[in-house]
């Protein structure tokens, strides 16, 4: 409705505007065309009084049509009237102008004859004739001009209101249907419940915007159906990870107040569980800052070489792996203590699954700084290599020796919120032929240092 309201409007200012230039184009030529005709009339008098003066001018000479349409007056040289239209007979001069010979006045007066209130043309012109200067006023009734104005303008008006109609009627249908596939998107979108994310928006003929809209709706219901199918998932999955040591803490407690003897054996299984459901728990707080994308992290400076370093000294006092470090330069900006858990994350895994040694190294390679974490061990499946980065993921036993299954899903988040990726990639080194994890990030462009 509003769409045919404002066509309508438009159309109706265009009709408007294109009805007053007509109207203004007509009366302009209507209003020549009587100047003319009066000055057409002035000048055949002003002929005759050049040649004989006012001696030979009757009544005859300067009657027009007989009516007060057209009248004409002839001034002698008192500028009184010497000659007049029968209509003005006895009239005083029906204009003020003296143009003097050769010259020509127009104006517009009302003369007021047999009471009509119209106004008229009046060209005044100087004559120069025998027994002169004479002046010959010649007028014309402007009223015909206006009246063809005002039929004009009903007419246009009768002809221009059923137009409107007209094509309000056609703005409406067309509008109408080109937003009904828009309605039954709506109602569909309307119908579609937060527990069934499944069905579709149907999809208009065409590739317009109205298709190109459906095609949006449909590839974001479908990013919905996914994004809820993995909370139900990760709902489901933290329930039971942290039913467990709630279960054990919650039977070691029971076991200790029916049996105080006990005890002294229970605090160390409570002990391991507790400490199990807050790491845990941290991780998941890590996961939905991951995933809390207003939550950005500190833009500083981060040397991960020196995080590199760093974690290679800590696994030397706690693993017994041989640990090899190829810390090469690498500066990226974003938060320290974040990067820093992700490289953690990469390191323990690594020593969990390690049978002798673990290689990390840091690098910038095509502007990306490279962060790679080698183990001996078992490595990981080809059809499980992407799946590892899921949450609660944990492959076969050779590869599962605890943790809550969150660490690499922790890392790919930190390394997505940071510009970068975290991927497994497969190389063919003899002395580490386990798991190979990589973390990229942009890097910062470290300044060149001349050399002496």
């Amino acid at each position: 409705m509003r769409t045919t309201g404002v066509a309508v409007l438009a159309l109706a200012l265009a009709i408007a505007t294109a009805c007053v230039v007509v109207v203004l184009l007509l009366q302009q030529s209507l209003d020549r065309s009587v100047t003319e005709s009066a000055r057409s009339t002035a000048r055949q008098v002003a002929v005759q009084l050049v040649r004989a003066g006012a001696r030979d001018l009757s009544p005859s000479d300067v009657a027009s049509t007989g009516d007060t349409e057209a009248v004409t007056q002839v001034l002698g040289p008192r500028s009184t009237p010497i000659a007049s239209d029968p209509a003005i007979v006895g009239r005083p001069a029906i204009s003020g102008a003296r143009p003097a010979p050769g010259q020509e006045t127009v104006e517009t007066l009302p003369l007021g004859l047999d009471g009509d209130p119209s106004d008229y043309r009046l060209v005044s012109e100087g004559v120069n004739g025998p027994g002169g200067p004479f002046i010959v006023i010649s007028a014309r009734s402007l009223e015909p001009v206006t009246e063809a104005s005002a039929r004009l303008t009903l007419l246009l008006g009768l002809i221009s209101l059923p137009l409107l109609g007209i094509a309000g009627f056609a703005v409406y249908r067309s509008v109408g249907s080109a937003l009904r596939p828009v309605e039954r998107m709506r109602r569909t979108v309307a119908e579609i419940s937060t527990r069934d994310l499944a069905l579709r928006v149907p999809l208009p003929p065409g590739g317009d915007e109205v298709h190109r809209l459906a095609v949006t709706l449909n590839e974001m219901l479908e990013r919905l159906g996914s994004a809820q199918a993995a909370q139900r998932r990760f709902v489901a999955d933290a329930s039971h990870e942290l039913r467990s040591p709630l279960s054990t803490i919650s039977t070691a407690l029971d076991v200790s107040n029916q049996h105080p003897e006990t005890t002294d054996e229970l605090v160390p299984v409570i002990t391991r569980e507790t400490a199990r459901l807050r790491e845990l728990v941290d991780d998941l707080l890590m996961l939905a800052r991951t995933d809390d994308a207003t939550d950005r992290p500190a833009s500083t400076e981060v040397d991960l070489d020196d995080i590199v370093r760093a974690e290679a000294e800590r696994v030397r006092g706690e693993a017994a792996v041989e640990i090899e470090v190829r810390a090469g330069p690498a500066k990226v900006r974003g938060s320290e203590a974040q990067l820093r858990r992700a490289v953690r994350n990469l390191v323990d895994n690594a020593c969990g699954h390690a049978r002798e040694r673990i290689r990390i190294a840091s690098s910038v390679r095509d502007e990306m700084v490279v962060v790679e974490v080698s183990d001996d061990g078992p490595g990981v499946a080809e059809e499980d290599r992407e799946r590892v980065f899921e949450r609660f993921v944990r492959l076969d036993a050779s590869r599962r020796r605890g943790g809550t299954g969150l660490g690499l899903s922790i890392v790919a988040g930190i390394a997505a919120r940071h510009g970068g990726r975290a991927r497994y990639v497969d190389v063919a080194d003899p002395s580490y032929p386990g798991a190979h994890f990589v973390i990229e990030l942009p890097s910062i462009e470290l300044p060149l240092i001349e050399e002496d």
